[in-house]
């Protein structure tokens, strides 16, 4: 398996990914193929809205940072980073650092919640959920049936709480599917069919899963895409 690059930016990238070879068996991560601080618009602009019908998103210039807005619950406002597995079901592993903002209304914030997602596509991918204001998580697979161990839900101390930032991870290596948050382990799952799960793309987004017309509000930052090491 490799890895696509989906910007005019490709050449050098594509270059350095064909001797890149992602194997199952391989150990868990090592090789940074993408990284994006959002430090310019321009590298805003590289995240692409890949699924939510209520959503905005802007640059946040002395934050250097993504503003997404939920305008409209429930909903879940995903992006996409330019690179994707160029055959299905790649091992990937996600990092982005997130934030549920304060400017959520009190009343809606105990269902507004960061996402990860790996191996995404339509009707598949694995998807990890934080909810700040609860500090808790849960590791969903689509499609939830013929997969061993999903979903998996908990709380942890670990998790932050609202306008406090959040390093979320999620990683998919052969069948082995890891979530973490601020460098602790929350869940760690063997799937057992997760050729099912065949999707290329990543996902890093907001969400919220009440019904109401209240906007949640949260930031994208630092995200990084590694392969395992070759």
């Amino acid at each position: 398996m490799g890895l696509t690059r989906l910007t005019r930016r490709a050449p050098a990238l594509l270059v350095a990914l064909a001797a890149i070879g992602i194997g199952a068996a391989t150990a868990l991560a090592g090789v940074t193929v993408y990284k994006n601080d959002l430090s310019s618009k321009r590298e805003a602009k590289e995240l692409r809205h890949a699924e939510g019908r209520h959503c905005d998103k802007r640059w946040r210039k002395k934050a250097e940072s993504l503003r997404v807005d939920v305008t409209k619950g429930p909903n879940l406002c995903g992006y996409r980073p330019p690179v994707q597995g160029d055959t299905p079901g790649p091992d990937l592993d996600l990092q982005a650092k997130q934030k549920l903002l304060k400017a959520t209304p009190r009343g809606i914030r105990d269902g507004a919640y960061l996402v990860l997602e790996v191996r995404s596509a339509k009707n598949t991918g694995y998807q990890l959920r934080v909810f700040p204001r609860k500090h808790k998580f849960q590791l969903v697979r689509v499609p939830s049936g013929n997969g061993s161990g999903f979903p998996v839900k908990g709380t942890s101390n670990a998790i932050k709480g609202v306008d406090k930032p959040n390093v979320l991870r999620l990683s998919a290596v052969g069948n082995k599917v890891t979530a973490k948050v601020n460098g602790k382990k929350l869940a760690r799952v063997t799937d057992s069919n997760s050729a099912e799960v065949s999707g290329r793309s990543l996902e890093v987004g907001i969400g919220n899963k009440k019904s109401t017309s209240k906007q949640a509000s949260g930031t994208l930052d630092d995200i990084k895409v590694q392969v395992p090491k070759p």
